[in-house]
């Protein structure tokens, strides 16, 4: 009995001091952890939950530590192995940039060797292009209609008998009286025909290869027929007549004659231009843009003519040194040679003397192409 009560006795004290040890360490617990969050992993047997302690605070931060020294390692591991992709991926850059350069010469020798094998001398060429041009006008004259009217296929002939060819076979002071008949050329065609001239500054001069005037208006083209410029074609025409009029050995009248005339001109030329917009030339389907072309030409021709005039200083409307006076074929190369001159433009109704004429010189140049290497 005695025992028993020792027993409940100490059970009392244990509880006591239990009891005494969980009030001392309540203030330790004091901070208990804030709703919603409860540390899940701390569950004691009993079903409640472990407050946040001490202990929990420094093993946060060594894991925490730990995490930080493990980042840091795999940040220095991704770091290389970037530095490795990095170095891999501009060598490449390398290599490529280094066979973009080698195929590009590759690629520009073969273009060289290609343009070297196909590479024809400027000479070898230009005798090539005559002699596909003799073999069109020789063989299939019916291809040659507008190469004949615009002068292109006389002026060819022209500077293959021009040559020394000509001269050697023929003597152009001695031809065969024969050849001379064959070679006549009737006044009314050489009227019909038209030379240019080339002067300074880009300009040229066309006229009758047979006229004794310059800025001879026998027709004016079909654009400046309009009534619209009466009034400017007659003042060039008046002062036109009054230089041809003034005497060579007055020099002042000369130059004032002559002012008036380009003074002429220039409005002619202003009033044409002005009239004729952008929107006229390409109404009626392009019809009036060839017209429009056809007078610039001869506004441009005119200015030469008179641009050669001055530069003379003197009048040589009524005579001219480039008129040409003789009466055949061979007479009419040698001029036409010597004063640098070269067949103009047909106009209308003259193509039948252009042809003419072309046949004829055609037909020389067939005795002595055996002989010019450049047709060969």
């Amino acid at each position: 009995m005695k025992r028993s009560k020792q027993f409940s006795l100490v059970i009392r004290y244990l509880l006591m001091a239990i009891a005494v040890v969980m009030i001392a360490t309540a203030s330790a617990y004091s901070q208990d952890e804030p709703s919603g969050r409860r540390y899940p992993y701390f569950r004691s047997g009993w079903g409640w939950r472990h407050f946040y302690g001490p202990a929990d605070a420094i093993s946060n931060r060594i894991r925490a530590q730990a995490d930080l020294v493990r980042s840091i390692g795999e940040n220095a591991v991704l770091q290389a192995d970037a530095r490795n992709r990095r170095a891999d991926a501009y060598r490449k850059e390398i290599a490529n940039s280094v066979e973009y350069a080698k195929a590009y010469w590759e690629k520009k020798e073969i273009y060289r060797a290609q343009k070297l094998r196909l590479y024809t001398a400027p000479l070898d060429a230009a005798e090539q292009r005559n002699d596909k041009t003799w073999r069109r006008l020789k063989d299939f004259p019916e291809l040659n209609d507008n190469e004949i009217n615009n002068g292109v296929a006389l002026n060819f002939l022209l500077h293959r008998l021009s040559g020394p060819i000509l001269a050697t076979q023929y003597g152009l002071t001695n031809a065969d009286p024969g050849l001379s008949a064959q070679l006549q050329l009737s006044p009314e065609t050489l009227s019909k025909l038209r030379v240019r001239e080339d002067l300074s500054g880009g300009k040229q001069r066309v006229f009758r290869v047979n006229s004794k005037e310059s800025l001879n208006i026998e027709k004016w083209p079909l654009a400046l027929q309009d009534d619209r410029f009466e009034s400017q074609r007659n003042d060039f025409e008046k002062a036109r007549a009054e230089l041809a009029q003034t005497s060579s050995s007055d020099k002042k009248a000369v130059n004032d004659r002559m002012k008036v005339l380009m003074e002429a001109h220039d409005r002619l030329f202003t009033t044409f231009i002005e009239y004729y917009t952008q929107e006229r030339r390409t109404e009626s389907g392009g019809r009036n843009f060839f017209r429009f072309l056809a007078s610039r030409r001869f506004l441009e021709s005119l200015a030469g003519e008179m641009a050669r005039l001055q530069e003379l200083g003197g009048t040589v409307v009524l005579e001219d040194s480039a008129q040409f006076q003789g009466d055949n074929l061979l007479a009419l190369v040698t001029h036409m040679s010597r004063h640098g001159l070269e067949f103009a433009p047909a106009l209308n109704g003259d193509e039948s003397a252009y042809r003419e004429t072309f046949f004829i010189m055609r037909d020389l140049y067939r005795t002595v192409e055996d002989d010019d290497s450049v047709t060969q």
